[in-house]
């Protein structure tokens, strides 16, 4: 559902809440606070375009309409899913040195900070990649997230929704408080699998909106603000 037509007619203060929003809300009938924002890193943190996969697939072998990880994880040989994996690190550190912050993405970042909203990432890449990228922000460092989540942590990478149970489990918060916020497929599926409410950045130049079920939709990161300051889904979304 696109933010421009929601519908909010409800706002109702939490007394009980932290300094910070702490708006009651009503999803599908049950009272939610959002009280955290997990985000994709590439794309949505990140200018689109930083790496390319169709390059990336060629070198590797991989199928075009096949992911990249899963075909590095299927590969027969041991030696094949290290060289693949080489090769795949490689690309994104070469990424990552030259990959600049999505307009307004550290102003967002702060202003969630400032409004005591837990913070994390989930990620497909490495984390050498995430924060090696993270050095381009000027305004931004590891330490304003609560917690990072990428490919070398133990768990199945998005479309499974596990790693965003994982996010809302470290972060201690009920995963229905949690936004998902990514401009992949990939990022809606997995939130959705997990039971957050997701938020779908379409922010390439052909729009994708119409083919991903997402709660929310935004075009600029700047609208995210007003979906946390409102918190209210409206019903069936």
């Amino acid at each position: 559902m696109s933010l421009k037509k929601l519908d909010i007619e409800l706002l109702v203060p939490d007394t009980g809440a932290e300094k910070g929003f702490g708006w009651t809300t009503f999803r599908n009938g049950l009272i939610m606070k959002f009280k955290a924002v997990l985000f994709d890193f590439d794309g949505t943190l990140t200018k689109p375009g930083g790496l390319d996969f169709s390059v990336i697939k060629e070198t590797i072998g991989c199928p075009a309409d096949q992911p990249v990880l899963e075909f590095i994880e299927d590969l027969p040989d041991p030696d094949q899913r290290e060289k693949a994996r080489s090769i795949l690190e490689q690309f994104e550190i070469s990424a990552a040195m030259n990959s600049e912050p999505n307009p307004g993405a550290e102003e967002l970042i702060l202003y969630l900070r400032s409004n005591n909203l837990r913070i994390g990432i989930i990620s497909r890449n490495s984390l050498q990649s995430i924060h090696q990228t993270l050095k381009n922000f000027k305004n931004i460092s590891p330490a304003d997230f609560d917690l990072i989540i990428s490919r070398d942590e133990p768990v199945k990478p998005k479309p499974s929704g596990d790693g965003v149970l994982l996010a809302a489990k470290k972060m201690r918060v009920d995963v229905s408080s949690l936004l998902m916020v990514g401009d992949y497929v990939f990022d809606v599926q997995s939130g959705k699998s997990a039971g957050a409410v997701t938020v779908f950045l379409d922010n390439r130049p052909e729009s994708q909106s119409k083919t991903i079920d997402s709660d929310y939709v935004i075009s600029e990161l700047e609208e995210l603000k007003k979906i946390v300051r409102s918190g209210v889904t409206t019903s069936g979304s």
